[in-house]
């Protein structure tokens, strides 16, 4: 855990639910459960009651609830932000230099790819004359030289010494991109556009039907 920014004290912070409002929650919930049917005035007009009385607590709930977090979502800002200005230049210089070194290590990962394969093909070469050399004598088991065990050892060692890459660096190439026409794209690739849950409903306030889209209505009292 790091201490680099001053913590604010609220370990011992309390959130408590008042009294009233378990008073009202249970006696809602109460007059909501003899609830089971509406079939003529008498029912609809309890449960407009009971309805009206639960969206009481759900409404008073949620506004005191914005209400307590507030502060403390004002204090995540300031955080935030006072974190964000103060490494702004060590963001910035981080990904300048994770760029140049990136750039190094992906030059001697590759000497040290060309190396290997280099080295591979000639510890093949030597493995298929030691092979011949056997077949020849007529010995298929005879077994490999030390010339040749220590030539092919001596390949394997030059292999580190082709390349410079820092050690524990890792590089990871990632694949950028901007969009230059969005008509374009979507015409070439159409299947690269999510539909926009806004925009449809907006489109729904003019005509209910649209290719591609199943519509429908849920009535609900409120």
């Amino acid at each position: 855990m790091s201490n680099l920014i001053s913590k604010p004290v609220t370990d011992n912070a309390q959130v408590v639910i008042a009294n009233e409002a378990y008073d009202l929650r249970s006696h809602a919930l109460l007059d909501a459960g003899n609830i089971v049917a509406v079939d003529d005035v008498f029912d609809a007009n309890a449960a407009a009651t009971a309805q009206a009385a639960l969206k009481h607590i759900l409404t008073e709930i949620e506004s005191s609830r914005k209400d307590v977090k507030a502060p403390i979502l004002q204090i995540g800002r300031k955080i935030d932000a006072i974190a964000k200005e103060f490494i702004a230049d060590v963001v910035t210089e981080e990904a300048r230099i994770a760029k140049l070194l990136g750039a190094y290590q992906r030059i001697e990962r590759d000497k040290k790819v060309a190396a290997q394969r280099e080295a591979m093909a000639a510890e093949n070469a030597i493995m298929i004359e030691q092979a011949q050399k056997a077949a020849d004598s007529g010995d298929v088991m005879k077994p490999i030289e030390q010339t040749a065990l220590d030539k092919i050892a001596e390949l394997r060692n030059q292999v580190a010494d082709k390349h410079d890459a820092v050690a524990g660096v890792k590089v990871k190439t990632t694949t950028k991109f901007e969009v230059l026409d969005a008509a374009v794209l979507l015409q070439a690739r159409p299947d690269l556009f999510t539909p926009d849950d806004k925009k449809i409903r907006a489109a729904l306030k003019l005509t209910k039907t649209i290719p591609g889209i199943n519509v429908w209505e849920e009535t609900k009292a409120y």
